[in-house]
């Protein structure tokens, strides 16, 4: 069921949609060969529907969270870059020009991070040179705790190199959370058995145009949900994305010149 989530959310939505309109049909098929009472109970039907809206709800829910961790991420990502920056700016030279400059390469290459696909291959590289970054950082903080360069500053300039690699991690590891397949299972299946007890329980007294105009309008409305719940689900991919805004601005101020 992971493949929902690796397809693109408009191409999971669509299958899920052409699901829900083949068991519809199949359920109105068996509806004209085996009509059921008018009196019989639909108390499981009603049931897996209202099961099926909770789970739904749910998934959407949890999206829609996992969407704003991310953005938390990134935001704390720029600000402890940002706080790391100004206490290296504190250092003599020339451990000062050399954090800034290593800091500056740094912010750039989180953006291209922040821009590159889950699935891209380059990804464990461009991972590997955000590491490969700390280790210089963290060198360049040793030795200027080693050659007693600003003391006042060695403190919350070691902090600073923590909270950059602390918020490195976090955002690395949040982005990579997703729904797990199994709930996505239990949403398709239920999905399309609703469907296929509106199909076998229809109305006979309806015309069939009416019918099917809206049972797509159920469909077209549940795949919508499911779309936008899988897209939140998808860092970097389809519509709805996190904006580098906080990374871009501390990028530019970076590379201001100092008043």
């Amino acid at each position: 069921m992971n493949l929902f989530l690796e397809l693109d959310a408009w191409l999971s939505a669509l299958v899920f949609a052409g699901l829900m309109a083949g068991a519809w049909w199949v359920g109105a098929r068996v509806h004209a060969a085996w009509p059921p009472s008018p009196d019989a109970p639909t108390r499981v039907e009603d049931g897996a529907l209202a099961l099926f809206g909770l789970l739904l709800a749910f998934c959407f829910s949890g999206g829609a969270d996992r969407y704003n961790s991310r953005k938390a991420h990134l935001l704390h990502d720029a600000i402890a870059i940002g706080d790391f920056a100004t206490t290296a700016s504190m250092l003599q030279d020339p451990e000062r020009k050399e954090l800034q400059r290593e800091l500056l390469a740094y912010v750039e290459q989180r953006l291209v991070y922040g821009s590159t696909r889950l699935d891209d291959p380059g990804l464990p590289k461009i991972i590997a040179d955000g590491r490969a970054a700390h280790g210089r950082m963290t060198a360049l903080v040793a030795r200027a705790v080693e050659t007693k360069n600003t003391p006042s500053v060695h403190a919350p300039l070691m902090m600073g190199l923590n909270g950059v690699t602390k918020a490195h991690d976090e955002r690395l590891y949040g982005a990579r959370s997703q729904v797990p397949g199994s709930i996505v299972l239990m949403l398709i299946v239920l999905g399309v058995v609703t469907t296929f007890s509106m199909g076998r329980l229809r109305d006979r007294t309806v015309t069939t145009l009416s019918e099917s105009t809206r049972v797509a309008a159920y469909i077209g409305l549940v795949a919508l949900v499911f779309a936008v719940t899988i897209d939140l689900q998808q860092p970097r991919r389809g519509v709805i994305r996190v904006s580098h805004a906080p990374m871009e601005d501390l990028l530019a101020s970076m590379k201001q010149p100092p008043k």
